[in-house]
């Protein structure tokens, strides 16, 4: 185990629509997996506890709690909202499962930081200098002003790094854990195929 901390919730968001891909990427194989238990396998290995936010589907595989939509149709912001809601820790992990090539050593030292900053969200920026919402720490202080933006229909997950105490954080290319594929977001068959090639050959 990497970095066990039972009081961090590590949460995989796979409730997407997956337009682009054509079908659930949630359950698009890599290395003889599909992405999602890949990152709750990941996610494993930081903390047993685990919680998937479903959206409207229903996953028969994975024994690990799964959480519909509190409001549906409001994007990632739902999705995480909802699954902070029925968090029990004040730290959660939240990745999106079309993140396949980050590292879980990655993962853990985002928790880290987490950990010892009094932020409600802290977020990874990548080389372009944008922060990667989708694979951060919330806090679970932050729900009412998710809600406020919820009842806004403000949907922008960016937006709450102006709204709450934020923590941005961006690993160097000489870091240990630099890797420059992290943030490769999976959403269509090309850029699947691009990261099995990449799996195969970091």
């Amino acid at each position: 185990m990497i970095f066990s901390k039972p009081n961090v919730t590590g949460i995989v968001l796979a409730g997407g629509q997956s337009r682009r891909m054509g079908y659930n990427k949630a359950v698009a194989m890599m290395h003889g997996r599909s992405m999602l238990l890949l990152m709750i396998d990941k996610l494993s290995s930081i903390t047993p506890t685990i919680l998937v936010s479903s959206g409207e589907l229903t996953y028969r595989d994975i024994k690990y709690r799964q959480i519909p939509d509190v409001y549906p149709d409001c994007g990632p912001l739902g999705g995480i909202y909802s699954v902070l809601k029925a968090s029990t820790t004040s730290l959660n992990l939240v990745v999106a499962c079309d993140l396949p090539l980050v590292k879980a050593q990655f993962l853990a030292w985002i928790i880290e930081k987490a950990a010892f900053n009094n932020a409600l969200i802290t977020v990874p920026v990548n080389e372009k200098g944008q922060p990667e919402m989708l694979c951060a720490v919330y806090h679970k202080d932050i729900l009412p002003i998710m809600e406020q933006q919820i009842k806004l229909k403000a949907f922008k997950l960016k937006n709450l790094i102006d709204l709450v105490p934020s923590a941005t954080i961006k690993i160097s290319i000489d870091h240990p854990l630099y890797n420059e594929h992290a943030f490769k977001n999976v959403n269509s068959p090309e850029v699947l195929n691009e990261a099995r090639e990449l799996w195969k050959n970091p």
